[in-house]
């Protein structure tokens, strides 16, 4: 077996330890006054617009990883989809399993624990598999994908998002804008090996990626890209320093994203999460260009070391 052909428990532990220390931010982030909450309504609203496009029988068979505080995954429930729900974190699955209780929702939404990259489910499970804010914690996206697929029937979907590399509110930060995230990462590597630091969970944080290598992993995995779209604008900083007001900021997230939504050069490549549906090939796969598998291979690699 290669090395690093598998995620890292040990970061993976990192990434869990996080959001359990996190679990209140990411439930009351649907509800603060913050133009961050406000995008992140905006997603989980395009998604269940999204997904009612699909037309999916009421009975249909609905997979949601990483649940979180479980308000999609209730959502989804109350559409009448037998949704099981996942989270690699402890304290999630309890707030998750408190808002079913709470919305009547038990008969048709289960939530336990669970792990990405290895799924307790036979393939072809699933109807529906959805995957909100969960590829940008991820050692191996390419093979949490790839699981995700397996558990996808042929003609079933999977809808995802990704935080994209070319979100225009870091490109326009010095500190945060993506080409310099290799060489702050080998600084810290650095700094850890000579023991001039020492990693903490104030380290975990999300990794962007291309939309382009994100299509990359769905034809890898025999998916067909169906649907995409790129949504959010801001908060805007200056050296990670909030430089407009929440109410202000709110308002040119949604004058950007209406310039975005029709088709504006720039923009609409640039909102801060990437949303793609796909859809599980019912026939055989086509073979990637030497460009392409090179292109996975050498990020792959990347995100592994």
């Amino acid at each position: 077996m290669k090395k690093n052909a598998k995620p890292s428990l040990q970061q993976q532990e990192y990434v869990n330890a996080y959001f359990q220390s996190q679990s209140t931010f990411w439930k009351e982030i649907y509800v603060s006054n913050s133009v961050y909450a406000e995008i992140h309504r905006n997603r989980h609203a395009t998604v269940l617009t999204w997904i009612d496009s699909l037309m999916l029988t009421a009975d249909s068979k609905v997979l949601e990883i990483g649940c979180g505080a479980g308000f999609l995954a209730v959502a989804l429930a109350k559409h009448g989809f037998r949704v099981h729900a996942i989270d690699p974190v402890e304290d999630m699955v309890k707030q998750a399993r408190r808002h079913v209780v709470e919305s009547g929702t038990s008969k048709l939404l289960s939530v336990d624990l669970g792990n990405v990259y290895s799924l307790p489910f036979e393939g072809g499970s699933f109807d529906l598999v959805v995957a909100v804010g969960v590829i940008p914690w991820l050692e191996r996206p390419d093979l949490a994908i790839q699981e995700m697929a397996r558990v996808t029937r042929s003609g079933g979907y999977l809808l995802l998002t990704a935080d994209n590399r070319a979100r225009l509110n870091n490109v326009l930060d010095p500190w945060l804008n993506p080409v310099l995230a290799p060489l702050k990462k080998r600084l810290k590597d650095t700094l850890d090996r000579l023991g001039l630091r020492r990693k903490s969970l104030e380290d975990i944080g999300a990794t962007s990626h291309s939309r382009r290598f994100i299509d990359l992993l769905l034809m890898r995995a025999e998916l067909i890209k169906t649907r995409s779209t790129t949504l959010g604008f801001g908060p805007f900083s200056l050296l990670r320093r909030t430089l407009i007001p929440e109410s202000f900021g709110t308002k040119l997230h949604y004058q950007l994203q209406r310039l975005a939504d029709r088709n504006v050069l720039v923009l609409r490549s640039s909102g801060a999460h990437y949303i793609v549906l796909a859809r599980k090939s019912t026939s055989l796969p086509c073979a990637l260009s030497l460009s392409d598998a090179k292109t996975i291979s050498n990020a792959t690699k990347r995100l592994s070391q």
